[in-house]
């Protein structure tokens, strides 16, 4: 590809010995100057390749600036650490702002100026109203995980950003599916023509074996006791369809002695940071999540995923499962799918969580005698 010795260091120091398939389609393209549409699945390496185009155009073109948009906080700072890792032996000034971190310590980082702007749609806007950065100097835009932003209600905030990015701009669109919207978002942004690079078929990664499991509600919990317990995984990606059912799920857990955080939005950035920090680097082995951490979010070597709760569309359960079997690696899903009661599930005597009620079982233990943390839980049970 002709790349920079520079990049071609960064990169051998980040392992990237071979590019993967959006890679070797799409920078040759990106250091063309074409506008593209990429329809990709996360954990294919399209970060890589926007990021190694945007890092050679900006050595060629002194000058240039880029801005990406991405849907969630947590999908930027990946974005900002992996550009960053690409960019180190440049000298580029990197900026990644998103909302739910304070505002001032972002601005003075633009004010000392920036190549590559990586940001969320309301956080963008609310320094480019305060005069923080001029959307008018960035002639590249990547839109990353197009698909979700749309899926997030960014539209409104999406038009309003590219209304003040020039005519004359290269626009890179990644998403995990291209339909009507993406098409009809594409032809709105991109001025003139775009090549459309289609990576993969839209299914499931050949790498991950998946499992549906049939059982009633009040069985799951316990179903998962037996599977963590079982199967010794070092990362494990559990997936609730509710933000109370994260903080219920990862409280028991814990109950339990797993090694289990949860993450949801309504959790503050810091927090979110930390957890997922920890989960990265195995200090967490189990991670429950809300669909907030469904896209974009690179964790290395996640064994397992559960869905506890099922996925609200076919794409969801993609990219739910989708944060496994990456890179090429093997990777297990396991697919909670709720059965019928019979009326023994529906006594509650016979139940796990409700024990302590018929004197046995949890209620019971050396730690609790009845009291305080069993009593807890089933009062939590009986309330959801």
């Amino acid at each position: 590809m002709a790349l920079d010795e520079k990049t071609l260091k960064a990169l051998e120091k980040l392992e990237y010995t071979k590019p993967t398939e959006v890679q070797e389609k799409t920078i040759p393209l990106i250091l063309m100057g074409e506008n593209l549409i990429v329809r990709s699945q996360t954990g294919t390496g399209k970060t890589a390749a926007f990021g190694i185009g945007l890092i050679e155009r900006m050595d060629a073109e002194p000058g240039k600036k880029a801005l990406v948009l991405a849907p969630t906080r947590e999908l930027a700072v990946q974005i900002g650490e992996e550009l960053k890792g690409i960019a180190q032996e440049h000298r580029h000034r990197i900026v990644v702002v998103y909302g739910g971190q304070k505002i001032e310590p972002q601005e003075r980082a633009l004010r000392r100026g920036v190549d590559i702007l990586i940001a969320t749609p309301g956080r963008l806007l609310d320094h480019a109203e305060r005069a923080n950065v001029s959307l008018s100097e960035f002639s590249i835009v990547v839109l990353d995980e197009a698909d979700r932003m749309l899926d997030m209600g960014f539209k409104d905030e999406m038009d309003r950003i590219m209304a003040q990015i020039p005519e004359k701009r290269e626009v890179l669109l990644f998403s995990a599916t291209v339909d009507e919207l993406i098409k009809e978002l594409a032809d709105n942004y991109i001025k003139g023509t775009a090549e459309v690079i289609e990576i993969g078929e839209k299914k499931r990664a050949e790498k991950i074996k998946e499992d549906f499991v049939q059982i009633p509600r009040r069985k799951k919990y316990v179903e998962l006791r037996k599977i963590l317990q079982k199967g010794d995984y070092r990362k494990v990606l559990i997936f609730m369809s509710t933000k109370r059912g994260v903080d219920y799920l990862y409280e028991r857990l814990k109950e339990d002695r797993f090694h289990a955080e949860g993450i949801h939005g309504d959790m503050s950035q810091a927090r979110r940071e930390r957890v997922m920090g920890n989960f990265k680097e195995g200090k967490v082995r189990v991670l429950v999540a809300s669909d907030v951490a469904a896209r974009g979010i690179h964790v290395e070597d996640v064994e397992l995923i559960v869905n506890y709760d099922e996925a609200q569309d076919a794409d969801t359960h993609l990219h739910r499962i989708g944060r496994t079997g990456r890179m090429g690696k093997m990777g297990s899903a396991i697919t909670f799918i709720e059965a019928p009661e019979t009326e023994k599930d529906r006594n509650r005597s016979n139940h796990p969580d409700f024990a302590w009620m018929s004197g046995g079982g949890r209620g019971h233990s050396k730690k609790g005698r009845g009291r305080g943390k069993s009593r807890s839980v089933g009062h939590r049970k009986k309330k959801r």
